[in-house]
């Protein structure tokens, strides 16, 4: 296990109890790299796997591209329920595929990521408004998401890291101003 993934398990088992630890997670602009390299490393598994990575049943994936305009215009309350939504879809989207041996155990990992950041996010979100919850589930209508279709398994975890270069990436940079 390399440094990064060492320092990065530390902190979020003892970050829920510190808020200075909090800051120090949100204020790292690198913690969300680590995530996207283990989301890589998890797909080029998936990429040595023997089998096909076409899935006998499509997926259905949330569009995760960011529309600058669009963004800039939202409400960090909005941005943070946008982003909360994206990560609830692609966890059931995780739990609700049938594979082979090999893709499971990377499928799993990817689960346990997204949890991960769901965790990192709420606490970022918590610390920077003042132990406020953002209730996930008030969808003010502000944002639609779109979806598509996909048979190929590799793009759940390319998804998944597009997610984190771009929506999260772009809540936290919100969430750290004024913070950091």
């Amino acid at each position: 296990m390399d440094i990064n993934r060492v320092y990065l398990l530390i902190i979020l088992v003892v970050s829920p109890y510190m808020s200075w630890m909090t800051s120090k997670i949100m204020c790292d602009h690198r913690i969300i790299l680590v995530y996207v390299n283990r989301t890589r490393t998890m797909e080029s598994m998936v990429a040595q796997c023997i089998e096909q990575t076409t899935l006998l049943v499509p997926i259905t994936l949330p569009s995760v591209e960011v529309r600058i305009t669009e963004w800039q215009n939202m409400t960090a309350a909005q941005q943070g329920t946008e982003v909360f939504s994206l990560l609830k879809h692609m966890l059931n989207v995780t739990q609700n595929i049938k594979t082979t041996e090999c893709f499971s155990k990377q499928i799993k990992k990817l689960q346990h990521s997204v949890r991960e950041i769901q965790g990192l996010v709420h606490r970022a979100w918590r610390f920077a408004n003042n132990n406020t919850n953002l209730n996930p589930e008030s969808n003010n209508g502000s944002y639609h998401l779109r979806y598509t279709n996909s048979s190929d398994i590799t793009d759940i975890f390319k998804n998944f890291s597009k997610l984190l270069q771009g929506k999260v990436t772009f809540l936290m940079q919100t969430l750290r101003e004024g913070n950091c």
